[in-house]
């Protein structure tokens, strides 16, 4: 069996095998974040973890490293020929197609969040705990979604 790596393996097939496995991972990342977050929810808590120090800060520290799975950076490692083929026209299309519904999934949350009455007796950080999960849950899984289907399409 070949090592996958790009000295045993011509660019371009290398270049899809990364393409691939970045959907899938991308897809497997945002449904565990949603899991967990759904779960945990650190924000809503009131035993004193959304309070403690660094720990309260780690779902925003996943969250942006979750999105930063959308960012045409694919490939860094690689070199610049395999970065070019991962991070294609279509691959940064779909990129901005992820971010897109993210962003309009963020202000209807937002605006929902607005009118609901319910809402008032919360804080700012939940309130920004509601708006920035769902929506860094769905750019990566629309990515991994369009990209698993270009890839599929060929």
């Amino acid at each position: 069996m070949m090592a996958r790596n790009p000295d045993s393996r011509n660019v371009v097939e290398f270049a899809d095998f990364i393409s691939r496995r970045r959907a899938k991972g991308t897809a497997l990342a945002a449904l565990v974040f949603l899991i967990i977050q759904g779960i945990l929810h650190p924000v809503f808590r009131t035993d004193g973890y959304a309070q403690s120090g660094p720990r309260s800060y780690m779902w925003a520290v996943n969250a942006a490293l979750l999105l930063a799975l959308i960012l045409p950076a694919g490939g860094l490692i690689w070199g610049r020929r395999v970065r070019e083929l991962v991070n294609d026209d279509v691959s940064r299309a779909n990129a901005r197609t992820a971010a897109a519904a993210a962003f309009w999934l963020a202000m209807a949350i937002a605006l929902g969040l607005y009118a609901l009455p319910l809402s008032r007796a919360m804080t700012a950080h939940q309130a920004i705990y509601l708006i920035v999960m769902p929506t860094t849950g769905l750019a990566p899984l629309v990515f991994a979604w369009l990209e698993s289907r270009a890839l599929r399409d060929g």
